[in-house]
């Protein structure tokens, strides 16, 4: 059983796939869900707060999802999975 209080961050420019993310997490149990626009606007989050998963869009302006993924929040550890 998955701990229902685990907290997402949702990253996508589209904010009607943030939306349907959110959804899907809602229904699974999940409700601890923020959203952000892109990779500048996620990293800020992620320095700011801690998440226990991210859900990620590969291509968005100003950072992708690659480019979230490099070193640079040191204290996050990352397990990349492709869907």
């Amino acid at each position: 059983m998955a701990d229902k209080n685990l907290k997402f961050l949702v990253v996508d420019d589209f904010s009607t796939m943030r939306r349907i993310v959110r959804n899907l997490l809602k229904e699974l149990g999940f409700n601890n869900v923020e959203e952000a626009e892109d990779g500048a606007d996620a990293l800020n989050k992620l320095r700011a707060g801690s998440f226990d998963f991210v859900v990620s869009d590969w291509n968005m302006p100003n950072m992708d999802g690659l480019e979230l993924l490099q070193p640079s929040v040191p204290t996050v550890r990352w397990h990349l999975c492709r869907c």
